[in-house]
């Protein structure tokens, strides 16, 4: 009775009890609940989320593959930190395909397109107005996945994202230092002004440099803090 008991404890959990902790363990991540190279306490999420661990376990197996958590042997799970060189390695080469990106979407936008990105627009100019970097970060992921979906590519896409998802710690500090947003925000302009063009190869060239001046941004704050700093400190503002 006892063994049947523990067989079902540890049996797999449904998949889509594991693919609901997956997203929510990995909003979580890349929200900055946890550090770079923090532990994932199994016990603790599985509490949190009301469940046993094993779809905990499972669900850190999963991030691993999308490259957010490590997991080693005998230790359990943790949030992957990446070395600089590779933060800057992944931006060079999202700015690269950024470019064909930039020029497929010139060619392939429709209209109905062209007016959800323009909306969006405003609506990260109030984010950034207001210094809400998360509420920032937020739209700006929406917004990339729209202009992406605009290529017509999807693999284009899928690659973008799975690095997205790599390096939206890090892209969140680059944001939140010294006006970044705003910054970003006008890169966006300059670009849907040229999709409306039908510009491609400035759409090309705009989207390229605003990939590689998230990278600069999060070298400048990286160099100016010395530090990863996922959280603005309490009671500043996340523009400074």
């Amino acid at each position: 009775m006892a063994t049947r008991g523990r067989n079902a404890a540890e049996a797999p959990a449904s998949a889509a009890s594991v693919d609901d902790i997956e997203r929510r363990l990995e909003a979580m991540i890349v929200a900055g609940a946890f550090a770079p190279g923090e532990h994932l306490n199994e016990s603790a999420l599985a509490g949190q989320f009301g469940v046993s661990r094993a779809p905990v376990r499972e669900a850190c197996r999963l991030l691993e593959r999308s490259g957010l958590v490590n997991i080693r042997p005998h230790h359990g799970a943790f949030v992957r930190a990446l070395e600089l060189d590779e933060v800057v390695n992944l931006f060079d080469i999202r700015a690269s395909l950024g470019r064909l990106a930039g020029e497929s979407a010139a060619a392939n936008i429709t209209q109905r397109a062209l007016a959800a990105l323009r909306g969006m627009l405003d609506t990260l100019d109030t984010a950034a107005e207001a210094g809400d970097a998360d509420r920032y970060v937020a739209l700006n992921l929406e917004f990339h996945e729209a202009l992406y979906a605009a290529t017509g590519n999807a693999r284009l896409a899928a690659l973008d994202r799975a690095m997205g998802k790599e390096l939206r710690l890090y892209r969140r500090h680059g944001l939140a230092f010294g006006g970044g947003l705003r910054v970003s925000n006008r890169e966006h302009r300059d670009i849907v002004e040229a999709l409306e063009r039908g510009d491609r190869a400035r759409a090309g060239t705009m989207l390229e440099r605003h990939i590689e001046g998230g990278r600069d941004r999060f070298l400048r704050a990286m160099a100016a803090s010395g530090r990863l700093v996922l959280q603005p400190s309490a009671g500043s503002a996340a523009n400074g």
